[in-house]
């Protein structure tokens, strides 16, 4: 199995998290894993130890276009210096070029080879350059993919609705380890009103975040907020920035990257968890937080009326006001916050990595038969 996870940058994505933690479970397939450094160390720091080929070595993620343009030469060069026949399964972790065009050259050169590609979501117009990279992601996948997995019922339908085989797309949503969440017991040292976890990146929403909280804390001025979670160094400057401009590095702590022991105990000791990202294709954080029995505000994604359907409150996007006084609300009114706390605690789960591991596992030997 060659597993491309070229795109790699900083800070955890779902995707991300979604291959290394399917990848940790799938041990029958020899997995060699083209990515950076950066990548590398990520798989290694969450248990996935495996051959890599390593397309580059920054120690920091920038200058986005050069580096991925780079990371696709690199990833055509080693391909030169390998035995392609060889090569029984392909396995792209998202649809971004680096992950997309060296699978693409191993396929023309293996026929055989089958190639699984996972797509997450539609990258909205605004953002032109990633859009129109991945419109070109689009055109090769759509013809040479002999799976395609998505996460989302949503998605499933936008891309047949594209031209995309129906029958080469499967559904096979991300997943949580449910049992250890359970198994870890809420921080008796902090509790936050609120905490964000998840990459620092502008369609993540973080500097609604700050603006929302800003309006928090002139209703509730001792209301703090958590922020767990890594980025580009140009992000995280401009969220520090944007904090100390209105005044709220005592009403807002940057905590990192935290393990994933750490975080979920925070998660557990905290009165809700806010995320207000601009575009996803599921959610794993949000996942995550339910599993830990506390509300959860969103802006109100088309993805998540398929995929959430109790447990979080939905905000229409943009609408600062009313996600501070869904924050308020849910801080003041002990009645409220009973009430939706007990709609979290009614949550089914079936999203355990093992169930989802033993999915694409099912969906991948489906190409052998």
């Amino acid at each position: 199995m060659f597993a491309f996870m070229n795109s790699y940058s900083e800070g955890m994505s779902g995707g991300d998290l979604r291959f290394i933690e399917i990848a940790k479970r799938l041990n029958k397939f020899d997995w060699t894993i083209f990515t950076s450094f950066l990548g590398e160390k990520a798989c290694e720091d969450r248990g996935l130890n495996s051959h890599f080929f390593v397309t580059t070595n920054e120690k920091q993620f920038k200058y986005v276009i050069y580096t991925y343009i780079k990371r696709v030469v690199k990833a055509l060069m080693l391909i030169k210096k390998i035995n392609t026949d060889q090569v029984g399964f392909l396995y792209s972790t998202s649809d971004f070029l680096p992950d997309v065009i060296p699978a693409f050259a191993i396929k023309m050169k293996n026929k055989n080879a089958k190639w699984v590609q996972l797509i997450f979501h539609q990258i909205p117009i605004r953002r032109f350059v990633p859009r129109f990279a991945q419109k070109i992601s689009f055109i090769i996948i759509k013809r040479f993919a002999d799976l395609i997995v998505v996460d989302n019922s949503f998605l499933r339908e936008e891309l047949v609705k594209q031209g995309f085989d129906h029958e080469k797309i499967r559904l096979n949503p991300p997943g949580i380890d449910i049992e250890y969440i359970k198994g870890i017991k809420p921080s008796k040292d902090v509790s936050y009103d609120a905490v964000y976890l998840g990459r620092l990146h502008p369609s993540k929403g973080i500097f609604d975040l700050v603006k929302i909280w800003k309006l928090v804390c002139q209703k509730k001025p001792e209301s703090i907020l958590a922020i767990i979670g890594d980025g580009r160094q140009k992000f995280k400057s401009k969220l520090n920035k944007e904090i100390y401009r209105f005044n709220l590095e005592n009403n807002i702590h940057l905590l990192g990257y935290l393990k994933d022991e750490k975080a979920i105990s925070l998660l557990k000791s905290s009165k809700m968890f806010l995320f207000p990202s601009h575009e996803e294709g599921f959610g794993i954080a949000i996942l995550q937080a339910l599993a830990c029995g506390i509300p959860v505000i969103v802006w109100d994604l088309p993805v998540y009326r398929a995929v959430f359907t109790q447990g979080i409150i939905k905000i229409k996007i943009g609408d600062l006001q009313r996600f501070t006084d869904e924050i308020y609300g849910l801080l003041t009114n002990s009645e409220l916050y009973k009430k939706v706390s007990r709609q979290v605690r009614n949550i089914s789960f079936e999203n355990d990595w093992d169930n989802i591991a033993n999915k694409e596992l099912e969906l991948i030997s489906n190409l052998v038969r």
